[in-house]
This record gives structure tokens, C-alpha cells and sequence, in this order.
């Protein structure tokens, strides 16, 4: 080789121009703005779709929406090179506490012990929770867009607590009466018109006859608790205390923070709307009655005050007068608001006797819990249960006279062990452990305090603010749109919610013209700390109520972390990557670039195997279910529902509830048709074999089976009734009915002694639960003359 040619060769090659750069700026613009709209969106939609359904697959089209953004940010990572992506340590615990749900589904799913269904949903939705973690970190970046996510998230929360109060006050007196107006109509009817009327209004299926029913009317007469868009007040309650410190930080800000606003006398009175927010959210958390959401409001509070303290002395390290002023500032503040509180929560009945005597009881219901949760981690300690299947083990170690047949163990600690196994658990603990060390040992120069931004324009908002905006906005119409494949939301709330939102964000936007972060004297902001404050708040509820593995209780508990420690990427540093990309050589940057491309193509396969594995099947297994009830209702031939089961089971083939539906078909029949009958039998065991652990499953073969004895006497049918309520009864041992079933059937059978064995177990059983006035468990008055019957038997009569 020549040496000019020589020297040519080594020539550094241009990887890419400036101009080439700037022209696909307008893409990443896009991009970043499509992101912040559907952050918008999936954010607000969360609180507004049931927190409870989602082992059922009902909040499975946020999740998607969630893998769409990791798709555009990865996308953009392409467009803009000056961007990085670069996990850290809260990536990486927040990423274990999700692997751990991962790998303890696909265990569970290896060796087939559990409902497969709501172990992939759940996983997925834990999959699309870090995700969101990693990307609103990032995507966030600023003080004004994370001021913009937090005034969004407050609105939302005061919106909700004004339908809460509605709910205490007036929605409970016309619910009573338009059920009771239904109730009777299907008592003299019994038709399915009837039915399916109750069925609408709420009304379990279980809870139209027997003692489910009493135990549902005295809920629903007795019953004054707000639950906003959940099922129970406690989950509520969780949002309600993040709300409220949150709300009450802008509050304090708008009052002693320097503002940048005049002096003028309407200016001093705005910042009283917030004050009006912060005291509605206070007062529909009073009407919870969730004990467990106050103690987290007044250790929220005390850490806000602490938190507050300790940034105050590291400013104030010369001034230990100002230190001891702070704390008597804070230390009455906290007294005053404790003293509010009470005189409140006792004024609007709230707080009443109720309240304190049956705390202890309360208390020991927890005990009762997380005792027998102790055994179902005993069984399984490494793996855990599966997300979504915890119920199914604990009901084989329920205690005794135990309150009710929880889905989770009311501690959230307990509550990823036993579902996630222990690598969950430790990434929740490093969670803890990191947040911890950044707030409280050594708290670090915060990215939020430190930066030095301009003001929020008074008449305008950014282009990024206006998509996030936008997205808030257009939630309720894509909700709207969204229920026509999930079922569960009543359109009609959605267009009173709507403009109720925007405009109460207008109002409060207009009403505090401060950025909430940026545009004051940041160092003295309580709003950064009211982030941690909340954080620590939810952990104290959830450390004594359920809500953890609800994606929206922890899409809240992850997005206060995000928010608390945001990724912030050095503008400098950008700047001269973007626009001196020769001075890099391209051994180094062509990695990056097929880094970035490895990493858009795992978003796309991650977003391809969810489409393929939980998303598309349980969409097109509800719509066929609904088809299917909707003919039945309407009286049509068996054969169309009986297509839509068959078409949903074969769409959804890991989904127990069409088989379920096709066996009660099928038995319907059976009393007249034995071959129905078998083929119901053939279903039931179909369900039996995609939810194994499910004692209720076997319960109901074993009562047709006994049904079917009846009929024709055969003792074959005999013996797999007995078979059946034995497994039901392995699977749930502390069951009063299930216990006493078993008995009768074992008389039948003649065999006495055993028969004998499990009627006193029934009795005791039973008993038990009248201590406790577990009313929907008690036997009635027939079933307990049985058992004594069978107890008092001697040896010769039953001979």
C-alpha cells in the first residue's frame, strides 16, 4: 500500500453531521411529545378504571399503552443521540422487584399450581409498572413538567374525593332503595330480567340468595364509606393521604413560599383555592373511616416536618436560633393540624366510637393474616404463590373464625413475598433501603432543588406541558372508548368528570402561577419533600391494608419515587455529544448505536409477546363471555352461548371461566340427561385443571355429583361426590359448610365414624364464627340440626 493511500485510510471517517442531527429534531419533538400525552392519559385513566379488576385483564389497555411509550423513547434514542439511557440503582431495585413477579409466574406456570390467567396479567402489569418507573424519570426532567404531572395528579385526587363525599351523602340512600325495588321484583318474579338488573347494579352473583345476601344487604344498608372508583374504602383511603400531603405542601408554598406574583389583595387570597382542595381531600378521607390511612397521614405529616427540619439545619448550620425557631414553627403546625384533624373527623362522624372499639378488633383480624400469610411463605419461600393467586393457598390456612377469605395479606412487605418470593422481596427492601438512605442518612444535592430554571409563563405552557396537558384532558373520551372492550365503566361519570376536571385544573393552575417547583425560592419549597413525605405515608398504610399488588396503588407509590428522584441528564454534555460527534471515534459510537437498536428491538418483542400472551386473549375471551350471557339473557337457544364459551375457551384456551360456563350449561340439562351430565362433568373438570387450587371448584362438582346420586342411586357417582368434598375440604379445612357437606354425604355413605368426625369439626366451625359475627358463614339452623343429629347418632341406629 501506497503511503498515500496510507494516509488516506487513516483519515477519521464522519459519522454524522451536525445538520444531520438537527434534521430529525423535529421527529424527536414528536416523539417526546406523543410520550408526555400518553403519560398523561395512562396516569389520570389508572384512578378512574377499577384498581381491583386487574387479575381479571380489565386495566390490561394501559398496560399497553405503557409499552408503547418504551417503544417511542427507544425510538427516540435513534433520533436524538445526545440522549442516554443508563440504568442506576433505583432502576435496577425497582427492575428486581418486577423480576420477581416474572419469575415466580413462570415457575407457577411450569408446574401448573395455579390460575395461570391472572398470573399473566399480573405479571404484565408489573412489567408495564417498571416501565413506567424508568420512563417517567426520565421523561420528566424538568421542574415544569413535573410540576404540571403534580398539579394533574392533585386535580384528579380532589375530583374523585367531591365524588367520594357524594357517594357518603347521597349515593348509598338511592342505591338502598332502587336494590330493594329489584330485590323485590326478583323475589315475586325470579326472572332473568330481574336478575340481571341486580347483577347490574352491582350485585354479586353468589350474594341473590342465602347468607352471601344478608351479609351484602347489611353492607349495603350500614354502609356510608366513600370508595371513589374502587372497591374498597381502605384502597381509596391510600390515594386520599398522598392527595392531601401533596395538596397541603402547595397549600403551605402558595402561603409563606416567595412568590413571584404582585401583592395585591386577590393575589394573597388565590392561594386559598388550594387550601379549599386540601381540606375537601381531608374531609372524604375522615369519611373512609380507613384507621390505617390516618396513621399514615400523621406519619406522613411527622415526616414532612422532619424532612422540612433536616433541610432546614443543613441551611442553617450558623444559625442555631433559626434552627430551634424551626422547630417550634413545625412542631405547632404538626399540633394544630393533629387537633384539626380529630375535631373534624369527630364533627362530620367520622370518627366515633365505632372507630375506637373496633380497632382492637381490627388489629387482630391483621394478626390473623399475616399469621396464617406466614404459612402460605413457609410453603413456598422462594418462588411465592404467583401474582393473583394468593387467596387460593391461604384459604388452606386460613385460621379458624378468620374474618374473611382476603386476596392479600394486608402488608405490603408480606404481601410480595408471598406472591413474588424473595427476589421481590429484596428488590422491595433495596427500594426502601435506597430511599431511605437518600432522604434521611445522607440526603445528596437534590436534581429538583438545585436546578435553576425560569419561571412558568403566565399566559402560556411548553410544548411538552400542552401533550401532557393534552392528555390529561383526552382521558375520559379514550376511557369512553376503552370501555367498549373492558365493560366496567359507566360512560356516564366519565362526562361529569371530564369537564369537573378541567376546569378545577385551570383554577388551580391560575390560582398559584408558581411551577410549583421552578419558579420559587426552590431551596425553601415544601412541595420536594411532601413527595418523600408520601411515599413514607403509603408505605405506613400499606404496611396494615391491601393495595400493593393493585397496579394503581403502586403506579402511585412508584410515581412518587420517580418524581422524588428523577434522572437528569447534563445539558452540556449533551450539547457537545450532539454536535461534535467526530471528536468521538467510531469504535465507540458504532456499539451505542447498535445498543440503541437492540434495545427499540426488545421493546418491540417484549410489547409482541404481551399482545400475544395476556392482551389479545382476554380481550377476545370477554367480548365472546358477554355475547354469550347477552343470549342468554334474551332467551335465546343454549347453542349460541354455548358457541361463544366454546370460541372464548379455544381464543383464551388457559382461562377457567368459559369452561366453567359451558359445565353449568351442560348441567342445567343434566338432571334429565345423563349425557349432559357427563359432559358438564367433562367441563367442570376443564376449569378444575386451569385453576387447581381453587377449593370452590371442587365443592360445586361434588354437590352435582351428590345431586346426581340422588337421581339414580348409583354409588359410583356416590363415591365422586365424596372425592370431590374431600379435596374441597383439603383446599379450605377451616370452611364450616364445606365441612358439614362433607359429613352428609359421609353418612350416606355409612360411614359413620368419619361422618361423625366432620359434623363436630362443622359445629366447632361454626361456632367460631358466630364469636366472631362472621354472618355470612353461618351454617343455617337446618344444617346445624344435622350435624347434632349425626354426632348424637349411636352405634345402633346407625347400624
Amino acid at each position: 500500500m501506497s503511503k498515500q493511500r496510507k494516509k488516506k485510510s487513516q483519515q477519521p471517517v464522519p459519522v454524522e453531521s451536525t445538520s444531520a442531527v438537527n434534521s430529525l429534531h423535529w421527529l424527536t419533538g414528536i416523539l417526546q411529545g406523543i410520550q408526555l400525552f400518553l403519560v398523561g392519559f395512562l396516569i389520570t385513566a389508572r384512578y378512574f378504571l377499577p384498581a381491583e379488576s386487574a387479575p381479571e385483564g380489565d386495566t390490561l389497555t394501559l398496560a399497553l399503552g405503557w409499552f408503547l411509550i418504551a417503544i417511542l423513547y427507544a425510538g427516540s434514542l435513534l433520533t436524538d443521540r445526545s440522549r442516554s439511557f443508563r440504568l442506576d440503582r433505583f432502576d435496577f431495585a425497582v427492575w428486581l422487584l418486577v423480576a420477581g413477579q416474572i419469575v415466580s409466574t413462570l415457575v407457577m406456570i411450569w408446574f401448573g399450581e395455579g390460575q395461570q390467567r391472572d398470573a399473566l396479567n399480573m405479571m404484565w402489569e408489573w412489567v408495564a409498572l417498571g416501565c413506567s418507573f424508568s420512563l417517567i424519570r426520565r421523561l420528566f426532567a424538568t421542574p415544569a413538567l413535573r410540576g404540571t404531572l403534580i398539579l394533574g395528579f392533585i386535580t384528579t385526587v380532589v375530583v374523585l374525593s367531591v365524588y367520594g363525599i357524594w357517594q357518603h351523602h347521597w349515593m348509598y340512600d338511592q342505591l338502598a332503595k332502587e336494590y330493594q325495588t329489584a330485590r323485590q321484583q326478583y323475589d315475586a318474579t325470579l326472572s332473568p330480567e330481574a336478575q340481571q338488573k341486580l347483577l347490574s347494579m352491582g350485585v354479586p352473583s353468589d350474594a341473590l340468595e342465602g347468607s352471601s345476601r344478608e351479609l351484602f344487604e347489611q353492607r349495603l344498608f350500614n354502609s356510608s364509606e366513600p370508595l371513589g372508583m374502587f372497591a374498597l374504602a381502605n384502597t381509596f383511603a391510600g390515594l386520599l393521604i398522598v392527595g392531601f400531603l401533596l395538596s397541603f405542601a402547595v397549600t403551605i408554598d402558595c402561603f409563606f413560599g416567595k412568590s413571584t406574583s404582585s401583592s395585591s389583595l386577590w393575589n394573597r387570597l388565590k392561594p386559598g383555592v388550594f387550601l379549599l382542595s386540601t381540606m375537601i381531600i381531608g374531609y372524604c378521607l375522615i369519611l373512609t373511616k380507613s384507621r390505617t390511612a390516618w396513621i399514615g397521614l400523621i406519619g406522613g405529616l411527622v415526616s414532612l416536618g422532619i424532612l422540612t427540619l433536616l433541610q432546614t439545619r443543613r441551611n442553617t448550620t450558623a444559625d442555631p436560633l433559626l434552627w430551634n425557631k424551626q422547630i417550634l414553627k413545625w412542631g405547632g403546625l404538626a399540633s394544630v393540624l393533629c387537633v384539626f384533624f380529630l375535631m373534624l373527623a369527630t364533627l362530620s362522624g367520622g370518627f366515633d366510637r365505632a372507630v375506637l372499639t373496633e380497632a382492637p378488633k381490627s388489629l387482630q383480624y391483621r394478626m390473623e393474616y399475616w399469621t396464617a400469610t406466614w404459612d402460605v411463605i413457609k410453603e413456598n419461600p422462594i418462588w411465592g404463590t404467583g401474582p393473583g393467586n394468593f387467596r387460593s393457598h391461604y384459604l388452606k390456612f386460613k385460621l379458624p373464625g378468620s374474618s374473611e377469605e382476603i386476596a392479600d395479606p394486608h402488608n405490603f412487605i408480606l404481601d410480595v413475598w408471598a406472591n413474588a418470593g424473595l427476589i421481590a422481596l429484596a428488590g422491595l427492601l433495596l427500594i426502601l433501603c435506597l430511599a431511605c438512605y437518600r432522604w434521611i442518612i445522607n440526603p445528596l444535592p437534590d436534581p429538583v432543588l438545585s436546578e435553576r430554571t425560569t419561571p412558568l409563563s403566565e399566559k402560556s405552557f411548553s410544548h411538552d406541558q400542552l401533550s401532557l396537558l393534552l392528555g390529561f384532558g383526552l382521558s375520559f373520551a379514550l376511557l369512553w372508548a376503552i370501555q367498549l372492550f373492558v365493560f366496567s365503566i359507566d360512560e356516564s361519570r366519565l362526562w361529569l368528570f371530564c369537564p369537573a376536571w378541567l376546569a378545577l385544573f385551570f383554577i388551580l393552575n391560575v390560582c398559584t402561577r408558581l411551577s410549583l417547583i421552578g419558579s420559587q425560592d426552590s431551596t425553601s419549597s415544601t412541595l420536594p419533600l411532601a413527595v418523600g413525605a408520601g411515599f413514607i405515608a403509603l408505605c405506613i398504610h400499606l404496611s396494615g391494608a391491601g393495595g400493593i399488588a393493585m397496579p394503581a396503588i403502586t403506579q402511585t407509590w412508584l410515581l412518587l419515587l420517580a418524581l422524588a428522584f428523577p434522572v437528569i441528564t447534563d445539558p452540556a454534555k449533551a450539547i457537545m455529544g450532539s454536535v461534535n460527534p467526530a471528536d468521538s471515534d467510531s469504535p465507540r459510537t458504532a456499539p451505542t448505536i447498535h445498543l440503541r437498536t437492540v434495545a427499540l428491538a426488545a421493546c418491540l418483542i417484549l410489547t409482541f409477546f404481551f399482545i400475544v400472551s395476556s392482551f389479545a386473549p382476554t380481550i377476545l375471551r370477554k367480548s365472546l363471555v358477554l355475547q354469550a350471557e347477552q343470549s342468554l339473557m334474551r332467551g335465546s337457544s343454549f347453542r349460541n352461548a354455548q358457541r361463544y364459551f366454546r370460541q372464548a375457551s379455544q381464543v383464551d384456551p388457559i382461562s377457567p371461566s368459559p369452561w366453567q360456563a359451558l359445565a353449568e350449561i351442560e348441567f342445567r340439562k343434566g338432571e334429565q340427561n345423563r349425557s349432559a351430565f357427563e359432559q358438564g362433568v367433562e367441563w367442570k373438570k376443564a376449569a378444575i385443571q386451569r385453576d387447581p387450587l381453587n377449593p370452590r371448584h371442587y365443592f360445586d362438582l361434588g354437590r352435582q355429583w351428590e345431586q346426581q346420586y340422588q337421581a339414580s342411586h348409583q354409588q359410583d357417582d356416590l363415591k365422586s361426590a365424596l372425592e370431590n368434598f374431600r379435596q374441597a375440604v383439603d383446599g379450605y379445612p377451616h370452611n364450616a359448610l364445606y365441612r358439614a357437606t362433607y359429613a352428609e354425604v359421609l353418612s350416606q355413605a355409612g360411614q359413620y365414624a368419619a361422618s361423625q368426625q366432620q359434623a363436630r369439626r362443622a359445629i366447632e366451625l361454626d361456632e367460631a364464627n358466630r364469636r366472631g359475627q362472621h354472618v355470612d358463614k353461618y351454617l343455617n339452623e337446618d344444617t346445624v340440626s344435622r350435624m347434632k343429629e349425626i354426632i348424637n347418632a349411636t352405634r345402633s341406629n346407625q347400624n
